[in-house]
């Protein structure tokens, strides 16, 4: 399967991942949430190998616009399910799905040339 990013494209931390995979000549295909949100099975095959915490972004403008009991209702993987089905902005962002099926939510140089080696 080919590397997939997902994400907004106002996103800083997806302008940066996209930057730093287009310096490296890197291919991928890249998904608006705003275009195309995320499947159900989609979200519960990240979910296998990320706690929903770190795929649930609470410091973004959308976590803060919700209800603070609509908050206080999101405390298990079932019910941030529901909520990133209904409002996919409130994804961490960028979700960067490698050739390799390897898993990495957020952006840093570190992070990305840890699952992209140069290769010799």
């Amino acid at each position: 399967m080919d590397t997939r990013l997902f994400g907004i494209q106002q996103c800083d931390q997806v302008r940066a991942a996209r930057r730093w995979l287009d310096t490296r000549g890197l291919s991928y295909a890249f998904i608006d949430f705003k275009k195309q949100a995320p499947t159900e099975e989609l979200l519960q095959e990240w979910l296998k190998h990320l706690p929903f915490d770190s795929l649930l972004n609470k410091r973004g403008r959308t976590w803060r616009m919700l209800a603070e009991d609509q908050r206080r209702q999101i405390i298990d993987q079932p019910s941030a399910l529901e909520l990133m089905l209904s409002q996919p902005l409130v994804i961490k962002r960028p979700v960067l799905v490698t050739h390799d099926d390897q898993l990495a939510v957020g952006f840093s140089d570190s992070l990305y040339a840890s699952l992209f080696p140069p290769s010799n």
